[in-house]
């Protein structure tokens, strides 16, 4: 988990018995952007997310973190800070606002919690040398893992986007058990030294793993 990009804040709002998510905040084009998740605004008893957040607005911008946001982080100066970062498993020189804000400022005083947004794509280098250690053509990986050999295409040359697709193929290409499972369904398009020869591949993945993000 900690390896993984932080790219965002998702924000939710903890009831007595229930999370209700609010809204999230995000970096575009150099600004920090923060937009209310439309259902929030129909949801019974919500709150605003602080002054600055009015819930007659749904979304708001700023060059800097906004104030609320701020006063969620611990100062640098508290001889504790290091120790918090540590344990967040984050750098004690770490700057990034959004990084902060969802390790050592997750948890606060009001009612609030805010959760890490990671980055969740497999890249195109990833997809290609996942293929190759299994010793399959972009015919043969399509087939095995139910996809459409053109969209394979497209995405080993960065032509493609499509944010479901990426999702599948970061679920089969970091978690061995999942692509073991295709592989074993199947395995009827490959022949037969190929087949055995990828799933040892991915049996090897699966104990040196404990497949976790």
């Amino acid at each position: 988990m900690r390896n993984l990009k932080i790219v965002g804040v998702s924000i939710f709002l903890e009831k007595r018995k229930t999370r209700l998510y609010v809204g999230k905040l995000s970096r575009i084009q150099g600004k920090l952007v923060f937009a209310y998740d439309e259902r929030y605004f129909t949801a019974r008893h919500v709150l605003a997310l602080g002054p600055e957040f009015p819930l007659t607005q749904r979304k708001f911008e700023s060059e800097k973190l906004f104030p609320s946001f701020e006063d969620r982080i611990p100062s640098r100066q508290n001889p504790a800070y290091p120790e918090y970062c540590h344990v967040m498993g984050i750098d004690p020189k770490e700057n990034d606002p959004l990084v902060l804000l969802s390790t050592i400022g997750h948890r606060g005083p009001s009612s609030f919690i805010f959760y890490p947004i990671f980055e969740r794509q497999v890249t195109a280098e990833e997809l290609i040398q996942f293929r190759q250690r299994l010793g399959l053509t972009t015919r043969e990986f399509a087939s095995v893992f139910e996809l459409s050999q053109s969209s394979l295409n497209a995405i080993e040359k960065n032509l493609a986007t499509g944010k479901d697709l990426f999702k599948r193929l970061e679920i089969i290409v970091k978690f061995p058990t999942v692509a073991l499972y295709f592989l074993q369904v199947n395995g009827g398009y490959l022949m037969h030294d190929k087949l055995n020869a990828a799933s040892k591949v991915l049996r090897k993945a699966q104990k040196g793993s404990h497949e976790t993000v």
